[in-house]
């Protein structure tokens, strides 16, 4: 079994230990109703389940005023009980608050099971939406620390990263595998898809903490590699031995070097203002059509690249800030 599914399971069992004892130890009535409470409460992500635990409390409010009113003037009856679920239910969807509908027909159940209507009875219902909830974010306080796991996505990613790059520098010198590129790219694609699912766990495993760095890490380096992706449709061509050749050959080995460190890209932005200058300015006119092609698919490369920093800048530029 996962251990993190062990963990969660472990902590609902606890809650609903914890929620039930209290409200019988409270003396309340329905007590065991509070498993319930705890238990959909507790499936929300953390993050989450501080603005559910929110919204559920003032739809208990709401439906506990709707139903007495209805019970009061209309009679304990399965005809007004069904009118109170339709009306309810369609303010629920009204005001986007759906998750409180099952909880709170379940207390209004008590009342109408009870066939009358007083303070007690209102505040012990309420009271046990509120000590569900409660258990349910105290018992959610405790999760999981994945960061490591997060940290070796990373590696994985850059790891990947560095290989695809190797072999996009041998491409330029007609020296690489295609299988190989196309390869590491489905393996990258996989890795990106789970490691930004986890990030978004870890997101929202926290109340108040901002801490989306790796959602938008692993963001970034999905938009590299749709860039990267295209990029390999530039590297088909059998390339001719030119100086702009051995200059992309060259920056994008020295990319390869810089993957694995989230630092300053303004040398290497700089750097292919440098190349981009000598395309602009000081590369021969191309002399046939396949000197053209491979200009084309030159150019094409360059700007590919420049993106593919740009991306990178604006990220660290971001966090550097915070």
């Amino acid at each position: 079994m996962n251990k993190e599914n062990l963990i969660k399971s472990i902590k609902i069992t606890l809650g609903v230990a914890v929620g039930v004892l209290i409200a019988k130890w409270l003396h309340m009535d329905f007590y065991s109703s509070v498993a319930t409470i705890v238990i959909v409460s507790m499936l929300s992500d953390k993050k989450q389940s501080l603005k559910m635990a929110g919204i559920r409390l003032l739809a208990a409010v709401i439906s506990l005023a709707l139903s007495s009113i209805m019970f009061t003037v209309f009679g304990f009856t399965l005809a007004v009980f069904i009118a109170y679920i339709f009306l309810f239910t369609l303010l629920m969807y009204k005001l986007d608050a759906v998750t409180a509908i099952v909880l709170n027909v379940v207390l209004v159940m008590h009342i109408y099971s009870l066939g009358e209507i007083s303070y007690s009875i209102l505040l012990n219902e309420f009271g046990l939406m509120f000590l569900g909830i409660t258990v349910a974010l105290v018992i959610n306080f405790f999760v999981l620390d994945i960061e490591g796991e997060l940290i070796g996505y990373q590696h994985q990613v850059e790891g990947l990263l560095d290989r695809i790059f190797k072999n996009m520098g041998k491409c330029l010198v007609n020296q690489c595998g295609a299988k190989g590129v196309q390869e590491d790219l489905e393996a990258l694609d996989a890795v990106l898809t789970q490691a930004k699912n986890r990030a978004y766990q870890y997101f929202n495993n926290y109340y108040f903490q901002e801490n989306n760095y790796y959602v938008e890490y692993f963001t970034m380096r999905r938009q590299q590699y749709y860039i990267i992706n295209t990029m390999q449709n530039f590297l088909t061509l059998n390339f001719l031995k030119y100086l702009e050749v051995d200059l992309l050959k060259g920056f994008t080995d020295n990319f390869v070097n810089n993957t694995r460190a989230v630092n300053t890209c303004s040398f290497q932005l700089e750097r292919l203002n440098e190349i981009k200058h000598h395309f602009t300015f000081e590369a021969e006119l191309p002399e046939n059509n396949r000197h053209l092609q491979n200009r084309i698919a030159l150019h094409q490369y360059l700007y590919s690249l420049e993106e593919l920093v740009s991306i990178k800048m604006r990220f660290i530029e971001k966090h550097e800030k915070e």
